[in-house]
């Protein structure tokens, strides 16, 4: 009991590769990323170049407004991490607000150079249109009439944008659940809008969207034991387990199943899965004085689910297929780990690892040639957190002296804190 409440109070544990495999270097394991995913992840001289010119306004009083999608726009694009952003200063004085105004030969030559350009006009405090051309072949790619609050409209052109060039959706219309003054958190995926999602009255802990968003599991004591709840996307409470015990870490397949950790059915923590509203669990590991925890589904295939156990001596890594078979050791790194979070796109697993005894940081695990990279490098970093489309990561960290949530590119680059007033246990989802 007293290893099983320390894991609920948030305490680190963690996993591995195939005996023999180390960690490589940062430099060597980005490098090896960035070849993977190819333009997915551009370095600086390398992949298509993107300008992004200032919409301009079509009407009076906007300027709040124009501001605000602007910069909003710039920090999407840039943190999508799809194309070199040609810097503002070289543009054009020439103010581009529509096809009748581009040059083409303002933007593809010296000092430019751009491949593409994305341009448009702020039409009143919520309606904006935008434009996507590729300056070389001088070819209209995109036109898009947008509606909402400025933000709300960058967001969506930005991620039209990255649909267009990459095939692949963007990320800049998703959410972000976490634990804030004990109850769960929702916010836009950049840190803006931040609102209460649950009013308990009580502890929440690890929260978990679905991969769709529509259904958000948490564990709570307003039962006056630690039990999960399900929650619809309207908020209403659609089940909950009524165990008297610990139940902990509980996460949502694509088809709505819930995998959860409990001691329910005696003193050791064990692994179940239920219906999406809590009930007809069922029990996947049968271990004595052992802590299995932090079940992760492959949101890929929703057969299989990576979770902590300290069967070994150290917390680490293991597998196990969602209806209870072929349950295995996945990595062997040695130290202590914790939370496995498997990408979408079922290739990697990013985790927990104090690196053998040092600091705790989020390591990234590559599932076919078992290569790690460190991710992070200051203070201590926890509880990673997988975007809809593969390419980031949102964690929670203590370098500015709190917890706070974090995000960053799947190669650790571009570190960005979400959160300014406190945060814990993030959960990305659409």
């Amino acid at each position: 009991m007293n290893k099983a409440f320390s894991i609920l109070c948030g305490l680190i544990f963690i996993c591995a590769v195939p005996a023999g495999v180390a960690p490589v270097s940062a430099q060597q394991g980005q490098d090896d990323l960035r070849r993977q995913i190819g333009t997915i992840i551009v370095t600086p001289g390398s992949g298509p170049s993107l300008a992004v010119a200032d919409f301009q306004p079509r009407a009076s009083g906007v300027d709040a407004a124009l501001a605000t999608f602007n910069d909003t726009l710039w920090n999407d694009l840039k943190f999508a991490g799809i194309a070199n952003l040609a810097g503002k200063s070289l543009y054009p004085k020439t103010r581009l607000a529509d096809p009748a105004t581009l040059r083409y030969d303002e933007w593809v030559n010296d000092p430019v150079k751009a491949d593409y350009v994305a341009f448009g006009s702020v039409l009143g405090a919520k309606e904006a249109e935008g434009y996507l051309y590729d300056v070389k072949t001088q070819q209209q790619l995109l036109t898009s009439r947008l509606s909402g609050d400025a933000r709300d409209m960058a967001h969506q052109f930005a991620d039209q944008i990255v649909k267009l060039l990459t095939g692949q959706d963007g990320i800049a219309t998703s959410k972000v659940a976490y634990i804030q003054n004990r109850e769960v958190s929702v916010m836009d995926y950049d840190g803006y809008d931040a609102r209460a999602l649950t009013r308990d009255g009580s502890i929440a802990l690890f929260p978990s969207l679905s991969p769709d968003g529509k259904w958000l599991a948490y564990v709570s004591y307003r039962s006056g034991y630690p039990n999960i709840v399900v929650r619809s996307e309207d908020g209403l409470i659609i089940g909950s387990t009524q165990f008297k015990g610990t139940t902990t870490s509980p996460s949502v397949a694509p088809d709505g199943r819930i995998a959860f950790a409990s001691s329910k059915d005696g003193g050791s923590m064990d692994l179940y899965v239920a219906s999406s509203d809590g009930s007809n669990a069922r029990r996947l590991t049968r271990t004595r004085n052992t802590v299995n925890i932090s079940p992760r589904w492959n949101p890929k295939t929703a057969r299989e689910i990576a979770f902590i156990s300290d069967r070994g001596g150290s917390p680490q890594v293991y597998l196990i297929g969602a209806d209870g078979t072929n349950e295995r050791p996945l990595l062997t790194l040695g130290g202590q780990m914790d939370s496995p979070a498997w990408s979408p796109d079922g290739r990697f697993i990013a985790f927990t690892w104090d690196g053998g005894g040092g600091a705790f940081n989020i390591y990234l695990a590559d599932i076919a040639s078992g290569q790690v990279l460190k991710l992070t490098r200051e203070g201590r970093n926890e509880n990673p957190s997988w975007s809809p489309d593969s390419r980031h990561i949102a964690f929670q960290s203590n370098r500015t002296g709190r917890w706070e949530i974090w995000a960053m590119h799947i190669d650790g680059s571009e570190q960005r804190r979400l959160t300014r007033t406190g945060g814990r246990s993030p959960s990305w989802s659409k």
